[in-house]
């Protein structure tokens, strides 16, 4: 009987670990499943759904990244029930077996008195590098929409730094060496003197050498798309405008030809960049609130042609245009207003995943001409795409 024990033991054992094994394999990704509509959050544990609005809080505009196993999720939303100010709020995701577990919110932008951001801040976007500000050394970057007026007009896009994802965040507020103001770092007076315009803002960051150097995209209304340009913020007390250029539109097949509010990564290994965009013109449905997407569209662009595949950007002789992969309407997500996306990608802007690419996004409800009616109704999903190439 020792034998045989000693002989079947060992399978036994091996067995039991083997089992043991499979049963703490995660059973939930941070990228949804394709054709999966997943909400990442509730704004707090008393709502029952997140789309009624049961709280007058709302969440949208998401800038999510994954590194070292954790997503961080950056994303618009407002401190006090029912008050319409743009605050920045923060939330870490960590996959527990079957699920994603995220943190409570946390404040990590706010508005700040007297300054260029003094009424609303929001619209994040956050990569990783190598930045020094104010003879500090800093490994996180955002970009972020302020403003001093409450009528959405003069809009401007400042940056902030950090040492880690969770803060503290530093508006870089103060100058360059030759004594000029740093933020805001793309003004609307660059663009426009018009005290009318929307302004600039919205942003996306791209690291291009995952250290100093970062692509900022911008939407400017009286462009009427987006602005692109490279920096190199090193230094940020001596950062450096490399090149600038618009946002090229060729491909785009469905709705207005225009870009705005948009996403852009870096599928590093492929060369391409892959795009969220919402679709316009906005509101043709004749329904409120008029001036927010209903569709959310998936394109990408082939740089391969490239040595340096940020290149394309600046181009003016580029062949390339962008090729249409699939949307986000009210037939995926259920809701009349998809709106406000990001794309889930890894620390520096790249695209995480293996020919695919999850899209964040925000959803939501009709409402009336009252702000909190539809607001309210703010929630962030996500969602996940092949890619077809």
């Amino acid at each position: 009987m020792k034998n045989i024990l000693t002989k079947i033991c060992p399978f036994i054992f091996i067995s039991s670990f083997l089992i043991s094994c499979h049963n703490d394999v995660p059973q939930v990704s941070f990228l949804p499943d394709v054709g999966e509509v997943r909400l990442l959050f509730k704004h707090s544990e008393k709502e029952t759904v997140g789309d009624d609005g049961e709280d007058y809080f709302y969440n949208y505009c998401p800038s999510i990244f994954i590194e070292n196993n954790t997503q961080y999720v950056y994303y618009c939303t407002n401190k006090d029930w029912g008050n319409v100010t743009d605050f920045i709020g923060y939330r870490e995701g960590n996959i527990n077996k079957d699920k994603i577990e995220y943190s409570q919110e946390n404040i990590v932008i706010s508005p700040t008195d007297n300054t260029w951001d003094k009424t609303h801040t929001c619209d994040p976007t956050v990569i990783k590098g190598s930045f020094e500000y104010n003879d500090e050394s800093y490994s996180y970057l955002m970009a972020y929409l302020g403003c001093v007026p409450s009528d959405c007009t003069l809009n401007e896009t400042g940056i902030a730094v950090s040492k880690s994802p969770s803060g503290p965040w530093i508006k870089c507020n103060g100058n360059k060496i030759d004594g000029s103001p740093i933020n805001p770092i793309v003004p609307y007076t660059d663009f426009s003197y018009n005290d009318k315009t929307w302004g600039t803002g919205q942003a996306c960051l791209q690291s291009i050498d995952k250290a100093g150097n970062v692509l900022l995209i911008t939407t400017v209304s009286s462009l009427g798309g987006s602005d692109v340009r490279e920096y190199d913020f090193s230094n940020i007390n001596d950062y450096k405008l490399k090149r600038e250029t618009k946002l090229f539109t060729d491909g785009i097949t469905y709705g207005s030809n225009w870009i705005g509010n948009s996403e852009i990564v870096l599928d590093e290994i492929n060369k391409k960049f892959i795009l969220a965009k919402p679709r316009g013109p906005f509101g043709s449905d004749g329904e409120y609130p008029n001036f927010i997407a209903d569709t959310i569209d998936v394109y990408y662009v082939d740089a391969s042609s490239y040595e340096n595949p940020f290149d394309i950007f600046f181009d003016k002789d580029r062949t390339s245009s962008w090729i249409y992969v699939s949307s986000i309407n009210q037939e995926l997500s259920g809701y009349p207003r998809n709106h406000n996306c990001g794309i889930i990608s890894d620390e520096y802007g790249r695209l995480y995943g293996d020919k695919q690419v999850g899209v964040a996004f925000t959803s939501s409800q009709y409402g009336s001409i009252s702000a909190m009616s539809y607001l309210k109704t703010y929630r962030i999903f996500a969602t996940t795409f092949d890619l077809p190439y």
